[in-house]
């Protein structure tokens, strides 16, 4: 619910300390949003959602008794923003990088705050779906994984969210500021985030960097033909430059 044209917001975390600083943070950097309330674990949380009905919950993930990601399992479709906090877990913040879900590491950046909190405004004023149900699928299927290849991975464009198989991604190219997204059908995803952004995330997923602008996936590499840097021939046909800086990188990879 909106008091005032504010939004409503709760705090998620089992240290006290980190309910005030991120209050205050908020209250002094982000005036549109009205923290109404605090929980320590996951029963107080389900509790005061239920009372309160936020629209935004920054949650922690390391928490007793049950961590941030076992709180969503409360509600079938959540009908509120969530932005994870954590101080670490490499593995849980990949897993949610791939949801295409929000996260702020601890300490918490004021700018990352805001900007955080600026793309949750953007929803809720908009009246769109809240957290969607299929990037919380995502996440909770990710997080099931132990050898960290994730499965599926949200790729947001501009008329909404891709939730693809990262199997049946066979390159992604890099263009300026956006990135293409090649698939198994034919299909091309145009994303509106860098390249660079994904390169962590899929390299844990047998994809490779082959040049500034491209990574493929390994798994659909068909040939390697040799040059000064050479290129690599793609399951769909596509020819790829490999940079010459990249050759024997990929070169020991494929071997």
């Amino acid at each position: 619910m909106s008091i005032d044209n504010h939004i409503v917001a709760i705090i998620v975390d089992d240290e006290a300390r980190h309910h005030e600083t991120l209050g205050k943070m908020l209250n002094n950097f982000c005036p549109e949003i009205n923290v109404l309330g605090n929980a320590h674990n996951v029963n107080e949380a389900v509790n005061l959602i239920n009372d309160i009905k936020p629209e935004i919950i920054f949650l922690d993930i390391e928490m007793p008794g049950g961590n941030g990601f076992t709180l969503l399992d409360h509600f079938e479709e959540p009908p509120f923003e969530v932005i994870f906090t954590t101080a670490h877990d490499l593995y849980a913040i990949n897993a949610i990088k791939y949801a295409a879900l929000d996260y702020l590491m601890k300490p918490i950046n004021i700018r990352e705050l805001q900007e955080a909190v600026a793309r949750a405004t953007k929803v809720i004023n908009k009246k769109e779906n809240r957290t969607s149900q299929e990037k919380i699928n995502v996440l909770k299927s990710n997080l099931k994984l132990e050898d960290q290849r994730f499965t599926k991975i949200a790729l947001p464009s501009s008329d909404g969210i891709d939730f693809i198989e990262t199997e049946a991604i066979i390159r992604a190219e890099a263009e300026r500021s956006y990135s293409n997204f090649y698939l198994e059908n034919g299909k091309k995803v145009l994303v509106s985030k860098p390249l660079k952004e994904y390169e962590a995330l899929l390299e844990q997923c047998n994809f490779f960097r082959v040049h500034k602008s491209h990574m493929i996936n390994l798994t659909h590499l068909e040939k390697y033909v040799k040059g000064k840097g050479g290129y690599v021939i793609m399951k769909d046909g596509s020819h790829v430059d490999v940079s010459v800086r990249k050759k024997e990188d990929l070169l020991n990879r494929l071997m």
